[in-house]
């Protein structure tokens, strides 16, 4: 044996060193591969953020989105994600568009398939090639499989209900519905058989929608499901997307580049497009490499859930809400969006009427932000003299009306004769800079308005009696110029005043945290910014509330209830990461009278 050591001695220890050099190699590899596997954004356009129970960004593996994780997008924006995985296809891809959300439900470690919950807003699904690992889509009443399918799904909320919409441009997708506890509920065929899912195939479209008021049941139920669509039907930035994605597919794909550019051409127009100084585009996503400077984090999630069967509105706001963040939004001109948003995260919308001839147009403004004035109005036979309300710093609800008189040149035999006989005069009308004239009769009335808006100015009347005009005149508008407005702000009934220059911030004294019931301050009614008027700021405070922990496997998610209110969870589970159906919450979500934790419960399968 000492010889056989002796004579092999150095083969040995050349052998050991191999194999300890593979070992370690394996190692690196497996370990770098495995490091890169995830669900990732790719690219993002505008503002999009990322938080989790925590409410914070993540901090770690660069833009790589974990279970728990909210992933939400702006105004104006959107957002690509892929799932990478060794089995994985690098050609597949989602992308969220405007106002949408989405929370992670699963893992996502190149090892398994996974879901992601829409809680609001629009996905493009681009997964035609075959994944080992592949992506459903769940919302509050349905799930969708994508797999090999170019689809569009987004879940909406008005004020009437909310529903599930899918469009299949490729392939085939299977819907399975799901009731207001977050069961999976069968539907039937044909022949009135219960089965798990219906499929939608290619080039259709479908909608689920809540159960109506006189089903037996309270479940969803598809109010239409494979019904054909025009292109015409979907907006810009659907068009613009199946543009890409069919020159990434291409023979297969159903639509060709030229056939969807035909239609998008007639709709670039329609919709505001991210700003591309806006736009940021992420490295090669399978290098799982730290890309956190290619996503701005400006604007907080969600403060509202869509509303299912339990809600009761008004009474659950998120914790998440309480950011102080401020939304980086890209707008159009000529909108000014100075939106606030208040300590609840609810922005408030003015309804502003604009009146042209007897025409109503109407706008939704909102709070503190600026109307958009329209082209000043032609009218056969009047002056257009200018309106009678400002379109800046909405607060409220207001209507605007245009302003006309008469024109002297449209007149009729009558006046043209007594216009040769001299029994007409011209009346110059001086409003600031500008000026128009009219054609009036001897000794009748100018016809002058009784207010006038000239920005940065009151209006003190006119500089002559215009009532009986009896030659040739010039009436000027007394406008003296606007220093300072006075705010009054309101606490708890008590109020005082500051002085604010003309288009400035009201400054308070000081900011309440609670009133005198311990009820905590969420805000001011109105906006502190661009005064242009006297105005009275009240503050806002919420009423009695109690903290709501909501556990899903082991993440937590904290929502503010009303006392005696009803909790409204982030989401409703579908199943858990080892494939436990979810039963329900281990205590009532109803008659919420104190701080309570309710954790998700799981059947095991």
């Amino acid at each position: 044996m000492k010889d056989f050591l002796k004579n092999f001695k150095l083969p040995l220890i050349l052998g050991g060193c191999a194999l300890i050099v593979v070992i370690v190699t394996l190692i690196i590899v497996t370990g770098a591969g495995g490091g890169a596997y995830g669900l990732y954004i790719s690219s993002a356009s505008g503002t999009v953020s990322v938080t989790n129970s925590d409410n914070v960004k993540n901090s770690s593996g660069g833009d790589q989105l974990r279970n728990g994780d909210i992933l939400t997008v702006g105004d104006n924006s959107s957002c690509t994600i892929a799932y990478t995985g060794k089995k994985n296809s690098d050609k597949n891809y989602l992308v969220l568009g405007a106002n949408s959300q989405i929370v992670v439900n699963s893992d996502f470690d190149g090892k398994a398939g996974g879901e992601l919950f829409l809680r609001r807003g629009t996905l493009i699904c681009n997964l035609a090639d075959e994944d080992k690992y592949p992506v459903t889509i769940r919302t509050e009443n349905a799930l969708v499989t994508t797999a090999n399918s170019v689809a569009k799904i987004s879940y909406s909320v008005n004020e009437f209900m909310s529903y599930t919409d899918l469009y299949t441009f490729m392939g085939e997708n299977t819907i399975q519905l799901y009731d207001s506890l977050g069961n999976p509920v069968p539907t039937y065929d044909s022949d009135g058989n219960p089965i798990d899912s219906q499929k939608q195939i290619e080039r259709r479209w479908g909608r689920v929608v809540p159960a109506s008021e006189d089903s037996e049941q309270d479940v969803p139920e598809f109010k239409a499901l494979n019904l054909e669509f025009d292109l015409d039907e979907l907006s810009a930035f659907d068009l613009k997307q199946l543009i890409t994605i069919a020159n990434i597919v291409e023979d297969e794909f159903p639509y060709s580049s030229e056939e969807l550019k035909a239609v998008y051409d007639t709709k670039a127009d329609e919709e505001p497009q991210p700003d591309a100084a806006e736009t940021t585009t992420g490295t090669d996503i399978s290098e799982g490499s730290d890309r956190s400077d290619d996503i701005q984090t400006a604007e907080p999630i969600v403060t509202t859930p869509p509303p299912t069967e339990t809600t009761l509105p008004g009474q659950t706001t998120y914790a998440p809400a309480t950011t102080t963040t401020t939304a980086a939004t890209t707008t159009e001109a000529p909108v000014t969006e100075t939106t606030t948003t208040t300590a609840a995260g609810e922005v408030t919308y003015h309804t502003v009427t604009i009146v042209i001839d007897g025409e109503e147009t109407i706008q939704e403004v909102a709070h503190g932000s600026d109307a958009v004035k329209p082209d000043d109005p032609v009218i056969e036979g009047m002056e257009f003299l200018g309106w009678d309300g400002s379109f800046e710093n909405v607060t409220e609800d207001r209507t605007i009306t245009a302003m006309f008189i008469e024109e002297g040149g449209e007149t009729s035999v009558s006046e043209t004769v007594a216009s040769a006989s001299g029994n007409t005069h011209t009346v110059t009308v001086v409003i600031g800079n500008r000026s128009t004239t009219l054609t009036v009769e001897h000794g009748q009335s100018a016809n002058l308005p009784e207010n006038v808006s000239v920005e940065g100015f009151e209006f003190k009347g006119w500089d002559k009696d215009y009532s009986s005009i009896t030659g040739d005149i010039t009436i000027t508008a007394v406008l003296e110029p606007v220093s300072a407005h006075t705010v009054t702000f309101v606490v708890e009934g008590t109020s005082y005043q500051v002085q604010v220059e003309h288009g400035g911030t009201a400054v308070p004294q000081s900011v309440p945290s609670a009133d005198s019931k311990g009820n905590r301050f969420v805000g001011w009614d109105k906006s502190l910014d661009n005064i242009t008027a006297d105005t009275t700021i009240k503050a806002v405070f919420a009423s009695n509330e109690h903290t709501v922990t909501f556990v899903v496997e082991g993440q937590a998610y904290t929502v503010r209830v009303e006392d005696g209110g009803t909790a409204e969870p982030p989401f409703w589970p579908a199943v858990d990461n080892s494939g436990n159906r979810f039963v329900g919450w281990d205590r009532s979500l109803e008659n919420i009278t104190g701080d309570v934790t309710i954790t998700a419960c799981y059947e095991n399968s």
